[in-house]
């Protein structure tokens, strides 16, 4: 957000007789004087350039040259114009405030009573959300009285100083040509009768500020480690730290993403990208793979296969909302977008892509993986199976983690619900078992994020994706 400040001095002289208007603030005697000082150096010039013209006996020339003279004066005319309604500043937003009217002079007779002044104010910005313009009384004198009107403040209101600042108007977008706006604002003095004679001075400001532009919620595609990083680590407690990212895939779901104790973001919900109505065709561009996939069609039927993907939902029970929002499950096929236990075998770690959006991944996983990292900043050990520790409480619904008892799938749906447990797949081959990959699990008395006797791949599982 940009913002300008323009301060105007106010002199108000108290025990002139002769009036009690509001001057310009310049000197009009000044400006003659600089008027006729120009004039003069004209003739003079002229003059000087006709003595020593060989042409100035010719009629014809001296025309030309009272010509050239009357052009003389009137560009001296038009420059001293000109300097003195130069902006007293620039920026964006812009702000100025008419010439000689950063300093107004307010005549008072001894005794007190009452002033006026004019004061225009031009503004302009090229912030497509437009800007507001406040005023502000910042030097204040004893027993005088300021009141303000003009823009969108339609009657005389107190300035006071240490008061929160007048708006005196607010713009939602830009002008389309950026074309300066300018606001008329009245001055209403009240002088005290006890104020002792001399020049009392009082500041008033001028701002201008730029509008929020509201920044429109990043797909999970384009979330960037930076902005993660700006992000305050959510406790379970303070959902302002929770973010909402949309992924631009499927029929666009919207994912709650949050930063966690272990510094990482992670989305808060289970992976439901597919359709149950035809497969879904992903690419590089917005997913986590290398070449295209084609997921399959979710169904709630099928074999059992630990080679070929498979996705399966709706999760009976699944409501889509908070504790029952269950996502899809996926074999550990579909969840690495393709890879099989030849061309992934037991001993090849973790796998290198995944059906998470592009710039995201699944967890590793195993001991030392990033399911354990996060367990250990949780507060537990990030072994196999914690039982009964106080960090199980973080993995649940209701703690940081959001976690949500999908259960799993081999044939059919089990475990899902209030009583049963959450199975969530990690990138990593198990290394003891030809058939079987790590994932992390929890209820409501166990978590054990590194599953040290390995899930077959098989297993319908939940996706939680990391970003990279």
């Amino acid at each position: 957000m940009q913002s300008q400040t323009i301060t105007q001095t106010l002199n108000i002289f108290i025990g002139n007789q002769n009036g009690n208007l509001a001057s310009t603030g310049g000197s009009l005697l000044t400006i003659a004087l600089i008027a006729i000082a120009l004039i003069t150096t004209s003739i003079l010039t002229w003059r000087f350039l006709a003595k020593h013209s060989k042409y100035t006996k010719h009629t014809k020339h001296t025309k030309l040259n009272f010509r050239s003279l009357s052009a003389i004066i009137f560009l001296s005319l038009a420059t001293t114009a000109l300097a003195f309604n130069l902006p007293t500043a620039s920026a964006t937003p812009a702000l100025t405030i008419a010439s000689d009217q950063t300093n107004l002079t307010i005549t008072v007779p001894e005794g007190g009573g009452t002033a006026q002044a004019t004061t225009d104010l031009t503004t302009s910005t090229t912030n497509p959300t437009g800007y507001k313009l406040t005023a502000n009384l910042s030097q204040p004198e004893p027993d005088i009285s300021i009141k303000l009107k003009g823009g969108d403040i339609t009657t005389s209101t107190d300035l006071t100083a240490g008061a929160p600042a007048l708006t005196l108007k607010t713009t939602t977008e830009a002008n389309p040509t950026n074309t300066p706006d300018t606001t008329e604002v009245t001055l209403e003095f009240t002088i005290d009768g006890t104020v002792t004679p001399g020049t009392k001075e009082l500041k008033l400001n001028y701002s201008i500020a730029d509008n929020e532009v509201e920044e429109e919620l990043a797909t999970l595609q384009s979330f960037t480690t930076a902005q993660c990083n700006t992000l305050p680590t959510y406790t379970g407690s303070n959902e302002e730290a929770v973010i909402e990212l949309t992924d631009t895939r499927g029929d666009n779901q919207i994912y709650q993403v949050a930063k966690l104790a272990d510094g990482n973001c992670w989305m808060l919900d289970n992976l439901k990208l597919g359709s149950t109505s035809g497969s879904t065709l992903l690419t590089p561009e917005d997913t986590n793979i290398a070449s295209n996939f084609t997921l399959p069609q979710v169904s709630n039927v099928g074999l059992a296969d630990y080679d070929n993907p498979g996705a399966y939902g709706p999760v009976p029970g699944d409501t889509g909302e908070g504790v029952t929002n269950y996502g899809y499950l996926y074999n550990w096929s579909a969840a690495t977008a393709g890879e099989s236990r030849t061309s992934h075998d037991e001993t090849a770690g973790n796998a290198p892509y995944s059906i998470c959006p592009a710039n995201w991944r699944l967890p590793t996983g195993g001991p030392g993986g990033e399911f354990s990292a996060l367990d250990i900043a949780f507060g537990g050990t990030g072994n196999g199976a914690n039982n009964g520790e106080p960090n199980i409480a973080l993995w649940q619904h209701d703690g940081p983690f959001k976690g949500v008892s999908a259960g799993h799938w081999w044939g059919g749906f089990y475990g899902q619900g209030g009583g049963g447990y959450g199975g969530l797949w990690s990138a990593m081959a198990y290394p003891d078992y030809a058939d079987g990959a790590f994932a992390a699990y929890f209820n409501s008395g166990v978590v054990s994020p590194a599953s040290g006797n390995g899930t077959d791949r098989y297993f319908g599982l939940g996706v939680r994706c990391l970003l990279n």
